[in-house]
């Protein structure tokens, strides 16, 4: 018999329940909120009995008056033992809000040691159920595997087994028999065979080739086929987010961003106190070995000014005393501007003794680092330049060899004094001092002079601002094994006048210049070295089981000498904030270091208990450009527009904005069809979610079809035309994948250098652009240059990336709406009008109704005089039209460091120059978000 349905419930029945009501005033009647503290008042009430049932005809019964004592006693034990238990709290409670985990309450190895053992008594005493449950009841998935598992073993026990059974016969040395087989089945003598030691010849380095990455462990290399971890990969992947698998950025696994919520810690860790920072290995480092002659040669092609090369101010950077940072360029025509990169000059062990000839012929050796979206530009224009050069020049990748950090923070030198404990050279045993006298006098000179650079590392405790020390200082040693005395611990900062004082007289003498070695770091027998004779961890941990409690192991000879190399990076006398001054603590340390010695100084600054009671926070690629935004410093290749690596980041991040824009249904998302961009002109002026720089220039927008039919499709609905509409395809429909490779750069389109930007501002308003006195490369094509400026808003406001940047309009051509912006301008310019419309202004109409007071009509009367118009009400300026055009914002957001929207972005120099305009209006420029209608007064700075 087939079932039944049920019958369909009636009409009059309604999904959703009906408020209850009060039976007297047929009311809804509403619950009030839940009171989150009725638990603890309801725990701490206690029962009590009432002693009047004791008492018959005025004698007590004595029987019913014990109960009723008994009843409140055992009632009071009950309500104690109820009320400690309310205001409890579990073991996964006590950690701080950041390191709680939802699994935390499941599995008792996320919480702190301290923890752990109350956490699984309550574990117990509720019965909560554990992590490890499901490992009791495998799956039959799971039994399969471990069956697999489990006959694997014992095939290669067998396999062993039988590889140990066939054994050699070996002559001994010292003239024994030879031994023989103990195998059953062969009973034979086997014959001997001689055990003289082939010695292998030392491998070529085979230069001008690229470097293939390390090959990782077993388990782990399916996941790197088609890219490279970092050596802290395995300490970010679980702690952050990283890169898509399938979306590799720069052929590496980057971390973004931390798990946690790190905006605003970030920024306080940086300026405030604690420290931040970064796995840099990602960046690219070239080797350059040949005479001196043919490597100035090759920087000078490829853009490093001669007052650097051959002048007085580049002499400490040629003698490997300080580090250099330079835009270089291509070789041949059109000389496109490449990547920034910092060059670093090993010190010659002859520099004293040589003369000018004898410096052009003698071998050096320099390292090249370039931001990896720039390095195969960078490695064709070297390999191109070194075989032109003679004598010839060999070039190195040393990407995979050489691994790289950054700290920044007011506790970013105690973290790095913590990890790095300098190798004494007279800490070796005395006997072998003894017995190696005579060499150690023939390098005692050269003992001295890295004793003195160990010495200067090790006082720079109590150094908050790494800017302080001379400008892109360098400092190179060779430090200790850091798992040796991990974790570390809290190092003695200077507390007295006389030791700040000692600190400020080292800082100003810096002995370092006059004491620095040959770096080892240059040294790839040096480099292999480090890598090759560090420790397993088991015995290190065997090592410091045998130490004393409280102490460290005692360094040994045979320890590894890591080789590193330290130099800072100072914000420039151009990188000022809003505000007119440079940014605190906007500086940072940089260490090189070999890879694979990379893992254990990281741990080691990453536990390190500060002085301000916290520890160095990590971050990932969104706060690296936070704080270069914070600081005012432009970030490569993001950007830099005007280069290869710029261009094609600007177009991904166009794909990505694009796919988010067309996911939203259309009516959550902006129509930039409709969006009034000034004048009376209606629809965004080129793509709205990209940086249009080739409508700004003039050439051809460059829109894939998909981006056509979508204006197409918007443009047909407007009119009513619904036979567009039905006739879309799937793939109009559908947001397209990427493609894999960025279209062509716009033609002509450079990136300008400060410097160059400066000149061309400088130049007369009455000189045509044409036959302006700068002195310019012959490739640069002026109507196409950019150049990189920082944005402030003057009045509210916050610029956001793709904004469009308006230069003010002419007094020819609109004076009335140039007057109009001119009138937003507040009288301090460096920082915007406050906030109004708080709870104590005064509102902007006068009420319709009432009498009103005369001193209030005068006060409003004053305001509407002195306060500028807002945005939205009727007077304030329109946008100015697409001919005002110059430039578009690449990053902005609201600056935590200058309270107040700022952005970063590049503008065509031709259309900023030669304009006649007073000195307070020159660098003046109007601000429009891409799909907004309201526009705001900004000032532009170049950078």
């Amino acid at each position: 018999m087939a079932p039944t349905r049920p019958p369909p419930p009636p009409n009059n029945i309604k999904k959703r329940k009906e408020a209850p009501t009060d039976p007297q005033t047929n009311a809804s009647k509403r619950y009030k909120p839940t009171d989150h503290r009725q638990k603890t008042r309801d725990a701490r009430t206690l029962s009590t009995q009432t002693s009047s049932k004791a008492f018959k005809n005025g004698e007590l019964d004595v029987s019913a008056f014990v109960k009723s004592r008994a009843f409140e006693i055992s009632a009071l034990e009950e309500g104690m033992a109820r009320s400690k238990k309310a205001l409890n709290r579990r073991a996964f409670q006590q950690v701080p809000k950041e390191l709680r985990r939802r699994t935390a309450s499941h599995n008792v190895k996320r919480v702190p040691k301290r923890l752990r053992e109350r956490g699984k008594r309550e574990m117990a005493d509720d019965n909560t159920p554990t992590v490890t449950a499901r490992r009791r009841k495998p799956t039959a998935h799971m039994r399969l595997r471990l069956e697999t598992v489990k006959k694997l073993r014992a095939l290669g026990a067998k396999r062993k087994a039988g590889m140990d059974r066939v054994k050699v016969t070996v002559a001994d040395p010292n003239g024994a028999p030879p031994t023989k087989s103990t195998d059953s089945a062969k009973d034979k003598q086997q014959p001997a065979e001689s055990t003289t030691a082939i010695k292998a010849r030392t491998p070529k380095i085979k230069k001008s080739l690229l470097a293939t990455p390390p090959v990782p462990k077993a388990k782990f290399r399916k996941r790197q086929i088609h890219k490279s971890w970092l050596p802290t990969h395995l300490f970010h992947a679980k702690r952050a987010r990283m890169t898509a698998p399938s979306a590799a950025l720069w052929r590496f696994s980057v971390p973004l961003t931390p798990t946690a919520k790190s905006y605003r810690p970030t920024h306080r860790a940086s300026h405030e106190r604690g420290a931040v920072a970064w796995d840099m290995s990602y960046i690219a480092t070239v080797q350059l070995e040949g005479r001196e002659g043919s490597l100035i040669g090759m920087l000078k092609v490829l853009g490093v000014a001669e007052e650097e090369l051959i002048g007085r101010k580049g002499e400490k950077w040629r003698q490997g005393r300080r580090a250099l940072e330079n835009f270089v360029y291509e070789r041949e025509a059109p000389h496109d501007p490449v990547a920034p990169v910092t060059i670093i000059w090993c010190v010659s062990a002859a520099e004293e003794s040589a003369g000018m000839a004898g410096k052009e012929k003698r071998n050096r050796k320099l390292l090249l680092r370039v931001h990896p979206s720039a390095f195969y530009q960078l490695w064709e224009e070297l390999l191109r330049l070194a075989k032109v050069a003679k004598p010839a020049v060999s070039v190195e990748d040393l990407r995979f060899d050489i691994g790289s950090l950054e700290i920044t923070g007011p506790g970013g030198t105690e973290a790095l004094l913590s990890a790095l404990w300098p190798s004494r050279t007279t800490s070796e045993p005395l006997a072998v001092r003894d017995s190696a006298s005579t060499a150690m006098d023939i390098d005692s000179e050269s003992r001295n002079k890295n004793t003195i650079v160990e010495e200067t590392w090790s006082s720079l405790a109590g150094l908050t601002n790494p800017a302080m020390v001379p400008k892109n200082a360098l400092l190179a040693f060779n430090v200790q094994d850091p798992r040796l005395h991990h974790p570390p611990r809290t190092i003695k900062l200077p507390k007295t006048d006389a030791e700040q004082h000692k600190l400020l007289e080292l800082i100003a003498s810096w002995p370092v210049d006059a004491a620095q070695q040959p770096p080892e770091l240059f040294d790839r027998k040096a480099r292999q070295a480090a890598s090759a004779t560090m420790p397993s961890q088991k015995a290190v941990n065997r090592r410091k089981g045998l130490a004393a409690p409280g102490q460290y192991p005692e360094p040994l000879p045979k320890d590894p000498q890591i080789p590193v190399l330290l130099y800072t990076t100072a914000p420039s006398t151009t990188d000022k904030g809003a505000s007119g001054r440079p940014p605190p603590n906007s500086s940072s340390w940089t260490l090189l270091t070999p890879w694979k010695c990379m893992q254990p100084i990281w741990y080691s600054l990453m536990y390190y208990p500060l002085s301000t009671g916290q520890q160095p926070r990590f971050g990932g690629l969104d706060q690296y450009r936070q704080l270069s935004f914070e600081a005012g410093k432009a970030w490569f290749p993001g950007d830099f527009p005007g280069t290869k690596a710029g261009w094609e980041w600007e177009y991904a991040e166009r794909r990505k904005r694009e796919a988010e824009w067309r996911r939203r249904p259309k009516g959550k998302r902006v129509s930039f069809e409709r969006v009034e961009v000034g004048e009376g002109v209606r629809g965004e002026i080129g793509i709205g979610w990209g940086c249009d720089w080739e409508r700004l220039i003039g050439g051809a927008l460059v829109a894939s079809e998909g981006e056509e039919a979508a204006m197409n499709v918007e443009k047909a609905a407007e009119s009513g035309d619904k036979s567009a509409e039905n006739g879309k395809t799937k793939a109009q429909e559908e947001p397209k994948e990427p493609p894999q490779q960025a279209p062509s750069k716009p033609p002509h389109l450079t990136q300008l250098s400060a410097r160059q930007a400066l000149a061309l501002l400088a130049t007369p308003p009455a000189t045509p652009p044409a036959t302006t006195t700068v002195k310019l490369p012959p490739h640069i094509h002026l109507p196409s240059a950019l150049t990189t400026v920082r944005l402030t808003l003057l009045t509210r406001g916050v610029p956001q990336p793709c904004a469009r940047i308006y230069r003010l309009p002419s007094s020819t051509a609109n004076p009335e709406l140039r007057r109009q912006w001119l009138a937003l301008l507040p009288t301090d310019t460096h920082k915007p009008t406050q906030k109004r419309g708080g709870k104590h202004a005064l509102p902007r109409g006068l009420p319709s109704t009432g009498e009103i007071p005369p001193h209030v009509v005068q006060q409003r009367l004053a305001q509407s005089l002195l306060e500028p118009v807002r945005a939205g009400e009727e007077g304030y300026p329109s946008c100015p039209g697409e001919g005002d055009l110059v430039g578009f914002v690449t990053a902005g957001s609201y600056d935590l460091a200058a309270g107040f929207g700022t952005g970063i972005g590049s503008l065509l120099v031709e259309k900023v120059m030669g304009r006649e305009e007073e000195a307070g209006e020159r660098h003046l420029c109007v601000v429009r978000n891409s799909g907004t209608g309201v526009a705001r007064l900004g000032r532009w700075e170049v950078i």
